[in-house]
């Protein structure tokens, strides 16, 4: 058996493997599994393109977002959330190619001054009622990975996950999917867990937060289910489901993100989580060469400079 990663490689290789499952996944976004099949057989290289018509390697709001958090909380990690917040709307006046609609329509909000920059929550609050409640998408859960190993607490983990969740989705399932990915990246970083006894832990200790019958929706489901049933949709659950499946039951790295944006639908996103949790998991080392390379020396920089700086946060 291979000695276990450092936590070095084990925070590198989480935000390395969102932003590579972001690259890898945007080519496919949209697409059907059998539309993939169709043209590509199957997709292993970062070759750009998709619906935004992206060059080779670039990353998506996906990315962007959990870097925005990442650096959130290094600005403050005991009160990150004005940080967060403030570094969204700067990424989102930046121009990006594509915005989640339920980020997009709190973003604006906070964009036109009518909540204080500690007031997101009203405003995510403002947004769910008026998407009818439908506010369970998976852009909390894109970016969460950082909480869960930013802190050295699980309890602290759970309420920053929450509170980060919930500045742009009120729905309580986009904060406990949150909630419960970052305890698993938490457990696999901190206690060197397998993933099985990641998830296992993770959602122990988040039911005793939430209850059994929310924690079932995310995790329960998603262990009795075979590859032909998941739905790599926008919905958190099914999101969640999709990234643990390829934690889970894929033999290293690449075969885990592989697999899950070969799914199509909202690949970049779901490969993102997927990419994410399986850097913890595997390592920096374990993710392809040419997949690092395919990111720009600007991209990897930034990559780094994160990375470093979680690092120096909890060492």
């Amino acid at each position: 058996m291979p000695p276990s990663p450092t936590l070095e490689s084990r925070i590198r290789g989480g935000l390395y493997g969102v932003a590579v499952g972001d690259a890898l996944g945007a080519t496919l976004e949209f697409e059907t599994a059998e539309s993939i099949r169709a043209r590509w057989g199957e997709l292993r290289e970062i070759v750009g393109g998709g619906w935004l018509d992206l060059p080779p390697g670039a990353w998506t709001d996906d990315t962007e977002m959990t870097l925005a958090l990442a650096e959130g909380i290094l600005d403050d990690p005991a009160d990150p959330l004005p940080h967060v917040g403030r570094r969204f709307l700067a990424w989102m006046e930046s121009g990006p190619p594509d915005i989640g609609n339920t980020v997009r329509a709190v973003l604006r909000l906070m964009a036109q001054g009518e909540f204080s920059p500690r007031e997101w929550h009203r405003a995510a609050k403002r947004v769910h009622r008026e998407l009818h409640g439908m506010s369970a998408g998976n852009g909390a859960l894109m970016r969460t990975l950082p909480v869960g190993l930013a802190y050295r607490d699980p309890e602290e983990v759970m309420a920053k996950a929450e509170l980060l969740a919930r500045m742009t989705h009120w729905d309580p399932r986009a904060a406990h999917s949150c909630m419960l990915a970052s305890l698993v990246a938490f457990a696999m970083a901190w206690r060197d867990a397998p993933p099985g006894e990641a998830l296992a832990w993770a959602a122990d200790v988040l039911s005793s937060r939430v209850g059994e019958v929310a924690v079932e929706e995310l995790a329960g489901l998603a262990l009795r289910r075979s590859w032909g049933e998941l739905t790599p949709s926008g919905f958190t659950v099914e999101s969640l489901e999709c990234a643990l499946w390829g934690l889970l039951e894929a033999p290293d790295f690449e075969e885990a993100v592989v697999r899950v944006a070969n799914l199509g639908g909202d690949a970049d996103t779901i490969a993102a989580i997927t990419g994410g949790l399986a850097g913890v998991r595997w390592g920096f080392e374990a993710i392809p060469k040419r997949w690092v390379h395919a990111l720009s020396p600007g991209q990897r920089g930034r990559l780094d400079r994160v990375a470093e700086g979680l690092l120096r946060l909890v060492g």
